[in-house]
């Protein structure tokens, strides 16, 4: 039965959803075409979703890459969400660009191409020509599309909440969307900013500057707004088209070097990573990679490197206290986690593939099977991380198709080397060493003084002591049996002296000249200790052939 809780929460949401009933009813409708109170399936997830319009297509899309809180069976179905939305009219798109600046557009553009080069469910690309001559690439929200975007989170929410309310089964997978539509709220919403990913990309040009044949689009800040993204104009090859890229003059073996080498670079290094690596966002001009699209990227604090990076080394060295100990340091947890099972459980891991040639170890397997470890363990990873995960696989994709040898381990290994022995490095690691052991010393001059006051609150009686022993079953029951016994012979020998004392008086009725209570009081003593001195006969056999005491 559906708790009151359920119940206020159906009530809380219904109450903060304005959508018109017209689009309720379609929600509906397309929920009972489905039979989604019935239970859901990966395939039927995605049909519900690419039924609901483009906005929900997204929402899968991005959900795709939460497989610490989705199963994989949903992430893996997800990918195969693709956008099937037409493009805007022209005459609307150029209303967009007037009133995202407040002026026409002609008074920053020289031309627009009327077609699209790509149009999706949040925004389409045109490229135009700047009154400058200078020709871009003019990214164009579509109208209406952020109120749209909340208002069906809403509707997914109280979907979510009904759906909880009628039926009982796959509840593990209903609290993991709940968590996931929480994560996907915060995305969508930097995901129709374009400020956003505007940030990304100039952030984007610095940290590639220092890498040699790899660069991102150039931004032009004056020239974009919330709604219009404004960025130089990129014209060449997708990095998975190898024979283009050969018709080129274009080694894709070394491309392919190249291309995870900045990857890695831009994750362990920078902490700041394209979140999205598929062939359509990596473009080869003039043999230069050109990352594109930077709406989704991924950030990672520096101890979250450093752990990410004791990941990789342990994988690579077969170190299961290691893996454990930094997926730990990287996880959320949400319950009791039994660390012996954890780290039986990565030795586990590392087990499948401890046999293999580095060269052959796929490091997207190993982060999947990584999650879906720390699902059975109340673990959660955090969301940039498992944004790292999926992006790791999306990029093994694209090395398998322009370089089968290559491999994102032996790469990612060689760069930790690097990266261990580099002197920002050892400075970094001196630095702590000398804080750690300033720390340790202070704490052990803290020590007399802290155990002295101790002492002496537990001499003042204001410091108490409390123990809670764990006494095995077995030796419990043992106890529990002796003291029966005990019991029963005290029993006994009070029967035997009270009868005796009964025997010296003219009680009636007497039979032998003997009262009848107090024979009765003999033959009740006689049966217990014939009965006590039987068990204890019996427990010495049974200790000495080493069998269980009862």
């Amino acid at each position: 039965m559906p708790t009151f809780r359920e119940f206020l929460r159906v009530a809380e949401i219904t109450a903060k959803d304005k959508t018109s009933s017209k689009r309720m009813g379609e929600i509906v409708s397309i929920m009972r075409r489905y039979h989604v109170a019935r239970g859901l399936t990966p395939e039927k997830a995605v049909a519900v979703l690419e039924a609901l319009g483009p906005t929900y297509v997204k929402i899968g899309q991005l959900a795709s890459s939460r497989s610490d809180l989705l199963p994989k069976a949903y992430c893996d179905a997800f990918e195969q969400l693709h956008d099937h939305v037409a493009p805007l009219p022209y005459a609307e798109v150029l209303g967009c660009i007037d009133d995202a600046y407040g002026v026409p557009w002609t008074t920053v553009f020289s031309s627009i191409d009327e077609e699209p080069l790509g149009a999706a469910s949040i925004a389409q690309v045109h490229r135009a020509t700047l009154l400058d001559g200078t020709v871009v690439a003019v990214k164009v929200r579509r109208p209406g599309i952020v109120e749209q975007m909340a208002e069906d989170i809403t509707l997914m929410k109280h979907l979510l909440a009904l759906a909880e309310l009628t039926t009982t089964s796959h509840q593990t997978i209903m609290l993991s969307l709940d968590n996931a539509l929480e994560e996907l709220e915060r995305t969508t919403a930097n995901e129709v900013d374009f400020t956003v990913e505007l940030r990304n990309l100039e952030r984007f040009q610095q940290e590639l500057a220092d890498q040699e044949g790899v660069t991102s689009p150039m931004p032009y800040p004056a020239h974009s707004t919330d709604s219009v993204l404004v960025m130089e104009y990129v014209e060449g090859v997708e990095i998975d088209d190898v024979a283009a890229l050969r018709a080129r003059g274009v080694d894709p073996a070394a491309l392919a070097g190249r291309l995870v080498q900045s990857y890695v670079t831009q994750v362990l290094d920078d902490g700041f990573f394209h979140a999205d690596p598929h062939p359509g966002n990596i473009l080869v001009r003039d043999g230069e990679i050109v990352w594109i699209d930077l709406g989704m990227t991924g950030s990672l604090t520096a101890s979250q490197r450093m752990l990410v990076g004791r990941m990789f080394r342990a994988v690579a060295t077969n170190n299961a206290y290691d893996l454990k100990e930094a997926v730990l340091g990287l996880s959320t947890v949400r319950g009791e986690v039994d660390h012996g099972a954890l780290l039986s459980q990565m030795s586990s891991l590392l087990e499948e593939y401890g046999t293999a040639d580095l060269s052959d170890i796929n490091m997207g397997a190993v982060f999947q099977e990584l999650v879906e470890v720390l699902r059975t363990q109340n673990l959660i990873m955090a969301p940039s991380v498992t944004m790292l995960a999926r992006g790791v696989v999306t990029l093994e994709g694209v090395m398998a198709a322009i370089d089968p040898g290559a491999n994102v381990v032996q790469i990612v290994s060689k760069h930790v080397v690097r990266q261990s022995l580099s002197p920002h490095h050892i400075e970094e690691r001196v630095v702590s060493l000398l804080t750690a052991s300033a720390e340790s010393a202070e704490a052990m001059t803290r020590l007399p003084r802290q155990v002295s006051n101790a002492v002496e609150m537990l001499n003042r009686g204001e410091l108490s002591v409390t123990a809670d022993m764990k006494v095995p079953a077995n030796a419990l029951a043992t106890l529990y049996a002796v003291c029966g016994r005990i019991a029963l012979a005290m029993i006994s020998a009070g029967l035997f002296m009270g009868s005796s004392i009964l025997c010296t008086t003219n009680m009636e009725p007497r039979i032998l000249e003997v009262p009848v209570l107090g024979a009765l009081g003999y033959l009740g003593a006689l049966v217990l200790g014939v009965y006590v001195i039987y068990r204890t006969l019996a427990s010495r056999h049974r200790m000495r052939n080493d069998e269980e005491l009862r």
